[in-house]
């Protein structure tokens, strides 16, 4: 009798010594595998405590189901996304209580059908279906915070993910999760496992993602022949400059002097040499510029002096006469972050739309904007057409009566943060806009317009995606951007609110995958955090680090090993405390079958091989 408590109580010990490893696992595993920790392999078993967790609390009350799971979710945002608290406390806190909830949907609806006595379907299967839509839907709604989508987790080995041009992300989830649930049916002690050899138990796994690794390597291959070798023959270089000036968002940005930041980073810019486009950061151009007369701001009426007098020094003879055709005699196009603000009269009931903000005189109305502007200028005849409307990027006439004349087209960020530029559900609970979160006194929050669409920028085969910061998280997005025309992919960004943290290495990171789906060049220009170019193959070719501080007067830098091989001869030069970063990139008009598919058309095709294979395992025993 002693002897069998005895059993029982270290049974029950070791149980509950289990169930306290699993609910921290997870955590510590995803920060070892997640950005910028080198550990990434470690994704394939990282979900394996969460299935020991599940099966747990399928048996137990719906509290302690939920309490062990939504706290062990919630370990694992934390230990990924905890420096999101520098940029804001209260958006933190309710960022990780959010998104942890939210994670817990698939666990609780997969608990719920397995309660059920028809439910004869594999459950294991069916969770990985279930995930896949919270995913899909997350990206896609006022609250949505896409930063840990689990295809996320390979952005530090693009060399492994090439088969991205035909999933996207959402493939990464699903084999992911696959190889997981593999791994988890491995360790289950069940008689026919423990027959089994280690080697003999894990096969399937393990052929697994070996069988993706060749798979990416040889569509790496390929694709590598196409871009430099059938693109480079059509003679598309294209030279970008893209500048990091490392102003302090809290203390200098929207502080000092406009005129004089932009003064700099003019001087900066010119230090690079030639281009063909120059690339500013997010917000480079403050004070709210008219989206009616941007021509007529002052910053942009200098920019337009500046590069219409010194262009000209940047032509560079020994260019082919592609790039002499496009190059405007040498003046560069340029793609600037800019605050921008469109005023109307309303005199109607109520607001206008849900961004709105009245101003002092109550007969007018303003909507803020954070916009990529593109400016050309343009020598000899004049352009006609329409001024562009809030929808933004149409062409328009510049004539300040100096002779400077050119192409000024612009766009609205359109996928906002929740919380600082975008207040959710606004439109039926318009009291939350009175708890907007702003980031500084002097920058923009609340609700912002934006665009209805992705909307290239420039002309002909030049056109560029102006991917402003948060967007770069979303790949179905950035594939309109293609589709409109874009032939490379600019992310214009500010990191530093959340300070020398994993956070603007993550960002910077995620831009790779987004060089692999649409098999683009990627040019990133950040306030400071990371800028850089990342090749198509998803290879990052030249970048800098993270500023150090004006004591420091410099920048961390770093040229990799194949930015010489020819192709994209990438140099980066630096005035005070600002770098400008050079690079030649080739353009290309390719459309990959992600780009074709859609987020929505590869859901279907992995959620139904899931179903598929629940039905076909509906004898299996569920976890």
């Amino acid at each position: 009798m002693d002897k069998a408590q005895n059993e029982i109580m270290a049974e029950a010990k070791s149980n509950r010594l289990k169930l306290i490893v699993c609910l921290f696992l997870p955590a510590l595993l995803f920060w070892l595998a997640w950005e910028p920790m080198p550990f990434t392999p470690l994704v394939f078993i990282a979900f394996v405590p969460f299935f020991y967790l599940a099966e747990w609390g399928r048996s137990k009350s719906k509290g302690k189901n939920f309490g062990v799971l939504f706290l062990a979710l919630m370990l694992w945002n934390i230990s990924t996304t905890w420096w999101v608290w520098f940029a804001s406390d209260v958006g933190a806190i309710a960022m990780l209580i959010l998104n942890s909830l939210l994670m817990y949907l698939p666990f609780g609806l997969s608990r719920w059908l397995q309660r059920k006595k028809w439910f004869k379907w594999d459950a294991k299967w069916l969770f990985i279906a279930l995930w896949l839509l919270y995913e899909y839907g997350h990206h896609r709604w006022d609250l949505s915070w896409p930063w840990l989508t689990l295809g996320n987790a390979f952005s530090s080995m693009p060399w492994y993910v090439q088969w991205y041009e035909i999933t996207g992300t959402l493939g990464g989830t699903a084999l992911i999760l696959s190889v997981n649930v593999l791994v988890y049916q491995s360790l289950n002690k069940d008689p026919l496992n423990l027959k089994r050899s280690l080697m003999m138990r894990f096969r399937l796994p393990v052929a697994i993602v070996l069988l993706f690794g060749l798979l990416s390597i040889l569509m790496g291959k390929l694709a590598s022949d196409f871009v430099y070798q059938k693109k480079s023959k059509l003679k598309q270089p294209y030279r970008v400059v893209a500048i990091q000036p490392n102003y302090d968002p809290y203390d200098e940005k929207f502080v000092l002097d406009p005129m004089q930041m932009v003064r700099d980073m003019a001087k900066t810019s010119d230090s690079a040499g030639p281009a063909d486009c120059i690339l500013w950061p997010e917000t480079s151009l403050v004070g709210n510029i008219d989206v009616g007369s941007p021509a007529q701001d002052q910053q942009v009426s200098f920019l337009m002096h500046h590069w219409q007098k010194n262009g000209s020094a940047n032509i560079d003879p020994a260019r082919d006469s592609f790039q002499n055709q496009h190059r405007t005699a040498g003046r560069p196009s340029m793609l600037i972050g800019s605050n921008m603000i469109h005023w109307y009269s309303w005199m109607g009931k109520g607001k206008p739309d849900m961004a709105a903000r009245q101003s002092s005189n109550p007969e007018y109305w303003y909507t803020l904007h954070n916009s990529a502007l593109w400016i050309r200028p343009v020598d000899g005849s004049l352009f006609s057409g329409n001024n562009p409307s809030v929808q933004g990027g149409e062409r328009q006439r510049i004539d300040n009566g100096t002779n400077i004349n050119g192409d000024i087209q612009f766009y609205h960020k359109s996928k906002l943060v929740p919380g600082t530029e975008q207040l959710p559900f606004v439109t039926v609970l318009p009291f939350l806009e009175r708890l907007a979160i702003s980031l500084d006194e002097n920058s923009a929050s609340g609700t912002l317009g934006k665009n209805a669409t992705a909307k290239a920028l420039g002309v002909s085969n030049s056109k560029v995606a102006p991917i402003i910061c948060y967007e770069s998280i979303y790949g179905d997005y950035v594939s309109e951007y293609v589709k409109d025309g874009a032939s490379w992919l600019a992310v214009i960004t500010n990191d530093a609110w959340w300070n020398n943290t994993p956070g603007h290495k993550q960002h910077f990171s995620y831009a790779s995958l987004r060089a692999i789906e649409q098999r683009k060049w990627v040019v990133r220009s950040a306030n400071t955090g990371i800028s850089g170019f990342i090749d198509p193959l998803g290879r990052t070719t030249l970048h800098s680090g993270w500023y150090q501080g004006r004591d420091e007067r410099s920048a961390e830098v770093a040229l990799d090993p194949h930015a010489n091989d020819g192709l994209s001869a990438g140099r980066i030069t630096q005035v005070g405390t600002q770098l400008a970063l050079s690079q030649t990139i080739y353009l290309n008009q390719y459309i990959t079958i992600y780009n074709r598919l859609g987020d929505g058309k590869i859901l279907a095709i992995l959620v139904l091989s899931m179903l598929f294979l629940s039905w076909f395992n509906r004898k299996q025993k569920q976890f």
